[in-house]
Order: structure tokens, then C-alpha cells, then sequence
């Protein structure tokens, strides 16, 4: 469409000059100028073409000396454009790699988008980003450090660094900067979850309550999360409590924990064992066994059967089973039921229990390691014993202690994961049996590690 206009208005244009000439070719005349003694004659059509070509000398004189005038910036613009095409594709590039994991390239793109903006907050910050992915912590240090020196990039910095310093074991260095982070967003969500964290990781269990009373006031984090992490922080001062000796205060912050999270494991087992200690030993079984009737887990059969230490080892047995009886279609009901069995010589009774979980494809390693054991000890049959012990081998784990942060397994819960300090952590499941969205590699795309997320946890 264009096309055609164009040749539309060209055909006119042709006409029209057509129609001049012919007009003036009709009405010929002659001009004279008498100019120093000089006398010029010619026609009109001659003197409108001259006129004509001076014009556009003109002009192009014009263009020139405004080129002249101009280029040099107008240079000056065009490369600092490339420059920003430039550093705009290695930072797509760089950002690119950081999420494909490929440190090499990331680093390469990240020199590139530093060497075309000459050190702006986006390639500061791809540096830093290829610099924990090439496991490079001074490199990402010294690009966070340089963040801090502009208003806009300063809090991104400062939460870069809070992570590098959780990673080193700083927590106190990390808690500064923490705290610089808050005075710049009071009202950042993250902020007050780190400072909370970074407290209960360094003991401070008083602050870290606090921090969470006004975290919950000012809505920062929602009411159950919260619930969930006063329950965390109060196990944590009945640890404490312990340590110093203080049973009457490690009981009362235990009975508020379980108040506010019943649903909690070690909140009920810590309650427990210290209302046997205090010689309320009906009250503790009555808590582990309506705990055990709703949530089955091994460490309420342990506590249960710790809090009656004298009981010879028949009677401890008839115990633990009554015990599983009270939740008997539960798969660790009948793991207990038939561990007890075994221990009180009832080789039928194990073996019913053993094999309904084999039926209902609920079997793990720990129920082939009773059958291996069943048919030692019942009939001697080491052939069949060493086959149940070959499924073992490569049944389905048992659930643990999993930290959902870092991947570690400890043996018992703690207010922290042993391994990376993050609060709250840990979760009861079998390993490989909820997939983590994203899982934070070692060097996480956004810089971050979580410091209290307990969205997932169940235990």
C-alpha cells in the first residue's frame, strides 16, 4: 500500500513539473541584470533553474556544517547506545547462566556487562551472582560490598551479605547487617524473618521472641507461622532451661509450646519427659498416647518406653505394645507391635503384623529387617533370613529427620538444622518423597537462604 503511494505521488510530482515546464515554454521572456558594469541576460526558465541548484547547494552546506556541529555527539550517542545494547545482552545472558548453573559463562558474561556500564547496580549484581556460583565468596563479597555505596542497590547488598555471612558461620556479622537492613525497610517481611532466625540461631531466645511479638503485631508474618515459631523458640529456652538446671521453668515453656503447636513431636516428648521427672508419670502416658493415637512417630515410642526405666524388659515390651494397640491399622503401630513381639518370643504375632504392611505395599527396609530377623530367630532359616535382607537392601528408606534448607539428616530434631543453622527446619518424611520446587543449589539464583520456613515442616 505504501508502494503504491509512494509511486502515486512521484507520478503526480512528474506531471505537475511537466505542466510547468510547458507553461513556461508558452510564455518565454528574458531577464537582464546590470550588476558592476556587467550585464546578464537570460531566460526565466535558466534563472529558475539556477536558482533551484543554489538552493540545494545551500542545503547541503547547511546538512554539513550542521553534521559538523552535531557529530561528535551524535557519534558520542551512537556508541554509548551500543554500549547499552551491549551490557543489556550479557546481562540477559549472565542471568541466563546463573539459573542454568553454568559458572563459566556467567562469569564471562557478567566481565562483559561490567566492562559496557562501567560497574552499574545490574552488573554488580550478576557479579556478585557468578561469583557465588564459581564458589568465588571474596569476589561476591567485594560486588555486594560496592552495592552498598548506591541508595537504590544498598538493601540488595546488605542482603547479599547477610547470606555470605550465614554461609561462613558469622551469624553475628550476619545479624549486623541484618539489622542495617531493617533501619532501611522497617517494614520488609524478609527482614524480620532474618533477624528472627539469626537470633535463634545465635541462643538469643528472649530477642528472638520479641522480634517475633512485633514481627506478629505489625503482620508481618501470619498467626499459624507464628504460633508455629513461638512453639520452636519456647523448645529452644526449655533446652536452655535444662542445661542450667531449671526443671520448673523448662516444664512451664514446654506446656506452652505444646499448647501452641499439640501437633509438634518434640514439643510433645520434651513435655513428656519432663512430667515424668517431675513425677507425673499418668500425665505424661496420657500425653504420649493420645499424641500416638492421632500422629504415630518413633519418638513417642522411645520416650514412652524411657519414662518407665525399671520396668524389666517383658514388661517394658507389654508396654510398648499397648502402646500400639491404641492406633493399631498405622504402619508404625504395627512396626512396634511386631518389634515387640519378637522381644517377647511371639513369632506368630510378629509375623501377622510384618506381613499386612507387606500385603498393603507399605513395607520398608526396617520391615525386611524384621522379617530377616523373624525368621532367624523363630526358625533358624538363614536362607530366607539373607532374602527378606536383599529386599532391605533396596526397599524404601525409612522417614527421618530431613532438613528441607540444606538436604541434611540428623538424628534428632533440634530448634536448628545442625548442619546450616537454619531455624525450624527440619521435617519428618522418607527421603526422595516430596520434591522440592527449586531446591537451593550452593550458590541460589536470588542470594538467599531461608532463615525460618516452616511452611513446609510437619514434624
Amino acid at each position: 500500500m505504501r508502494a503504491v503511494l509512494k509511486i502515486t505521488i512521484a507520478v503526480v510530482l512528474v506531471l505537475v513539473l511537466a505542466l510547468v515546464a510547458a507553461w513556461m515554454a508558452d510564455r518565454p521572456g528574458v531577464i537582464a541584470v546590470d550588476w558592476l558594469g556587467y550585464r546578464i541576460e537570460t531566460s526565466v526558465g535558466v534563472l529558475i533553474a539556477i536558482i533551484i541548484v543554489l538552493a540545494a547547494v545551500l542545503a547541503a552546506l547547511a546538512r554539513l556544517a550542521l553534521f559538523a556541529a552535531r557529530g561528535p555527539r551524535y557519534l558520542a550517542g551512537r556508541r554509548r547506545a551500543k554500549r547499552r545494547q551491549t551490557a543489556e545482552r550479557a546481562l540477559v545472558r549472565g542471568l541466563v547462566a546463573v539459573a542454568a548453573g553454568d559458572a563459566r559463562d556467567a562469569k564471562k558474561q557478567a566481565i562483559a556487562a561490567e566492562t559496557a556500564t562501567d560497574g552499574s547496580p545490574l552488573s554488580l549484581l550478576l557479579a556478585a551472582q557468578a561469583a557465588q556460583l564459581n564458589g568465588d565468596s571474596g569476589a561476591a563479597e567485594r560486588a555486594y560490598k560496592l552495592m552498598l555505596e548506591n541508595d537504590e542497590t544498598k538493601f540488595l547488598g546488605l542482603r547479599g551479605l547477610i547470606v555470605l555471612a550465614r554461609r561462613r558461620g558469622d551469624n553475628d556479622m550476619a545479624l549486623a547487617h541484618a539489622r542495617e537492613a531493617q533501619a532501611l525497610r522497617p517494614g520488609a517481611p524478609w527482614v524480620a524473618s532474618e533477624i528472627f532466625g539469626l537470633q535463634a540461631a545465635l541462643g538469643e531466645w528472649s530477642a528472638a521472641e520479641e522480634t517475633l511479638a512485633g514481627a506478629l503485631r505489625h503482620k508481618l508474618i501470619e498467626g499459624a507461622k507464628g504460633k508455629r515459631h513461638r512453639a520452636v523458640v519456647q523448645l529452644g529456652q526449655v533446652d536452655a532451661a535444662i542445661a542450667r538446671g531449671d526443671s520448673r521453668e523448662a516444664l512451664t515453656l514446654a506446656e506452652s509450646a505444646h499448647a501452641l503447636a499439640p501437633d509438634l513431636v518434640p514439643a510433645t516428648t520434651r513435655l513428656a519427659r519432663l512430667l515424668a521427672d517431675a513425677g507425673k508419670q499418668r500425665k505424661a502416658d496420657r500425653l504420649l498416647e493420645n499424641a500416638w493415637a492421632h500422629q504415630p512417630h518413633p519418638d513417642i515410642a522411645e520416650v514412652y518406653g524411657a519414662i518407665a526405666p525399671d520396668l524389666p524388659e517383658e514388661e517394658r515390651a507389654k508396654r510398648l505394645a499397648t502402646l500400639a494397640s491404641i492406633n493399631p491399622a498405622a504402619r508404625e503401630s504395627r512396626l512396634l507391635a511386631a518389634e515387640q513381639a519378637l522381644v517377647r518370643r511371639q513369632w506368630a504375632e510378629a509375623r501377622e503384623a510384618l506381613m499386612v504392611l507387606v500385603a498393603n505395599s507399605e513395607a520398608t527396609r526396617r520391615t525386611y529387617d524384621l522379617l530377616a530377623e523373624l525368621e532367624r530367630r523363630e526358625k533358624g532359616d538363614q536362607r530366607r533370613a539373607a532374602e527378606w535382607q536383599e529386599k532391605a537392601a533396596t526397599g524404601e528408606s525409612e522417614p527421618r529427620w530431613f532438613c528441607h534448607t540444606c538436604g541434611h539428616t540428623p538424628v534428632k530434631w533440634s530448634p536448628h538444622c545442625p548442619a546450616c543453622h537454619s531455624f525450624d527446619s527440619l521435617e519428618w518424611r522418607a527421603p526422595g518423597a516430596i520434591s522440592e520446587i527449586l531446591p537451593p543449589p550452593a550458590a541460589p539464583a536470588d542470594g538467599t537462604v531461608p532463615a525460618a520456613d516452616v511452611a513446609r515442616a510437619t514434624g
